[in-house]
């Protein structure tokens, strides 16, 4: 546990309040005492929230250090949690989305819960060739499980040179990419995939058939 882990949960309990229209970017900023499109860059991942601020809204929330030791909260009675949307697709031909937009996507809590950077992202219609992404498919993306620990099988998203990518790993090999053939292929030319290219693991997919 560290503080980074700390802010990054209260940051996604604050994104969920603003995606469920409890609080607004706008009063958001005047709790923490900073300008508007400050804190949109913070809810976006492209700013850091400093000390400061982080108190202020931790009092005007009504919460504690001792409320981000725990899992954190359902967002609503249902037993789902609403979590931001990457603005963009994964998928080639379109441009890795690093930052979440306005919307968010909703998510059993008990698949939430236990994810320290959860986020979500919607599959590019050409990855619909694949069984598993068929169906304009919504994942659910751990972006703590990046590729600096990588140590069990499983199916990653990439930035890549050509765009966003889903990739397959099996420790001790390289990455295997979903290829035009209907096989995973090797990652290889024109580039070299490696760790530093993952960004998150992939640990649900929801399919809208």
């Amino acid at each position: 546990m560290d503080f980074r882990l700390l802010q990054d949960r209260l940051l996604n309990e604050v994104r969920a309040r603003v995606c469920n229209g409890e609080i607004t970017e706008r009063g958001l900023a005047r709790i923490a005492g900073l300008s508007q499109p400050h804190i949109h860059n913070v809810l976006k991942g492209a700013r850091a929230l400093s000390l400061p601020a982080t108190d202020r809204i931790l009092q005007r929330l009504g919460m504690d250090i001792a409320d981000l030791l725990d899992v954190p909260r359902d967002a609503d009675a249902g037993g789902y949690r609403q979590v931001p949307l990457l603005d963009g697709y994964i998928g080639p031909g379109f441009p890795y989305p690093n930052v979440a937009g306005p919307h968010c996507y909703p998510f059993p809590a008990s698949d939430v819960n236990r994810l320290a950077r959860p986020v979500a992202a919607r599959v590019a219609p050409g990855v619909n060739d694949v069984p598993l992404f068929s169906g304009n498919a919504v994942l659910l993306l751990d972006r703590a499980a990046d590729g600096s620990n990588l140590t069990e099988e499983g199916y990653f998203v990439l930035e890549l040179s050509s765009g966003g990518a889903i990739g397959r790993l099996q420790p001790g090999q390289d990455v295997h990419l979903w290829g035009p053939g209907g096989v995973w292929e090797p990652g290889g030319l024109p580039e070299r995939i490696g760790a530093d290219l993952i960004r998150a693991r992939i640990r649900l997919v929801v399919r809208h058939l």
